[in-house]
C-alpha cells in the first residue's frame, strides 16, 4: 500500500494511503466540506520534475533576497516553528513562523516592501496576500508587483496564500520565497513544482528540515495547480507526492526594482 501526504498549512502532518482496489482509485480521508480534492491524475503519482536551470531573479532585489536566503541556509544551525521571532544570527538560531521569516528577510534585502507594515504588532500571510493583491502588474508600487502567471515567477519572488474557508487551521494561510523557476509536472496537466524557502512545522516534498523536528526555517518543493492561463489555485504540500490539493488562490509577488 503506497503512503503518500496529505498537503498542510503547516498545522496538519496526515497521511492518505491509496486505495487497495486499484492503483487509479483513491479514498478521501477527509471530510467532505474540506476545500481539498484528490490529485488530477489515473495511476501512481508522478516523480519531481528535473530540477530547474539556474535562473536569475526577477529584479535586483529579488537577486538580494536569494543572497539573504542562501546566507540564512548556510548560517541556520536551530530552527524551531513557533509564532514569535527569536534570531540569533550568531549562533544559528532561527525561531519564527512563515510571516516573521518572510518579513526579516525583506526588512534586510528590500525594505520598502514592508515599510507599509511598520504599525502592525506583526505581519501575518494574509497581510502579505492583500499587499500583492493591491499591487500592479506592469510597475511596481510600495516596492511591489504583482506576477499574474506561474510561467513567469522567478527565484527570489513571494508566494502568498489565505487559508481557505472551512480549512481546519488557525494561521490566515502561507508565504514563502521562490528560490527556483517553476517546472511542469509530468502527467499533471497546468501543474508546476516549485522549489521554495519557508518557515513551517512540517515538511514538503525533498526538504531540508531535519525529521522529525520542530520545523523552522527550511527548503522543499511544492506543487501548484493552475486554471490553464497560468493561475494558481490549488497547492500540493508534499510536492508530486501529496495525496490531495488544497484549493485556493495562489499569489506571486516581486519585490523591486
Amino acid at each position: 500500500m503506497r503512503r503518500v501526504l496529505l498537503p498542510s498549512l503547516a498545522l496538519l502532518p496526515l497521511t492518505l494511503a491509496a486505495s487497495a482496489q486499484a492503483e487509479n482509485e483513491r479514498e478521501r480521508p477527509w471530510p467532505d466540506e474540506w476545500p481539498i480534492v484528490l490529485p488530477p491524475i489515473e495511476g501512481p503519482l508522478p516523480p519531481a520534475p528535473p530540477p530547474a536551470p539556474e535562473t536569475p531573479a526577477g529584479s535586483r532585489a529579488g537577486a538580494r533576497v536569494v543572497e539573504e536566503i542562501e546566507a540564512l541556509r548556510r548560517n541556520v544551525r536551530q530552527t524551531r516553528y513557533q509564532h514569535h521571532r527569536v534570531v540569533r544570527e550568531r549562533t544559528g538560531t532561527y525561531y519564527w513562523d512563515c510571516s516573521l521569516m518572510v518579513h526579516w528577510v525583506l526588512e534586510r534585502a528590500a525594505r520598502r516592501s514592508v515599510h507599509h507594515l511598520r504599525n502592525l504588532q506583526r505581519a501575518r500571510a494574509e497581510h502579505f496576500v492583500r499587499t500583492i493583491e493591491r499591487a500592479p502588474t506592469d510597475t511596481y508600487r510600495r516596492g511591489w508587483r504583482r506576477i499574474e502567471r506561474i510561467q513567469d515567477v522567478r527565484p527570489g519572488d513571494v508566494f502568498a496564500w489565505r487559508r481557505p474557508r472551512g480549512f481546519p487551521s488557525r494561521n490566515t494561510g502561507h508565504t514563502g520565497f521562490v528560490i527556483g523557476a517553476p517546472r511542469p509536472v509530468p502527467r499533471i496537466p497546468h501543474a508546476y513544482a516549485v522549489r521554495v524557502a519557508d518557515a513551517t512545522g512540517s515538511r514538503h516534498q525533498d526538504d531540508t528540515r531535519p525529521w522529525p523536528g520542530e520545523g523552522g526555517f527550511g527548503i522543499g518543493r511544492l506543487v501548484f495547480l493552475t486554471d490553464g492561463d497560468g493561475h494558481g489555485t490549488h497547492y500540493g504540500w508534499a510536492g508530486t507526492r501529496s495525496g490531495g490539493y488544497v484549493v485556493t488562490p495562489i499569489l506571486f509577488g516581486r519585490v523591486g526594482p
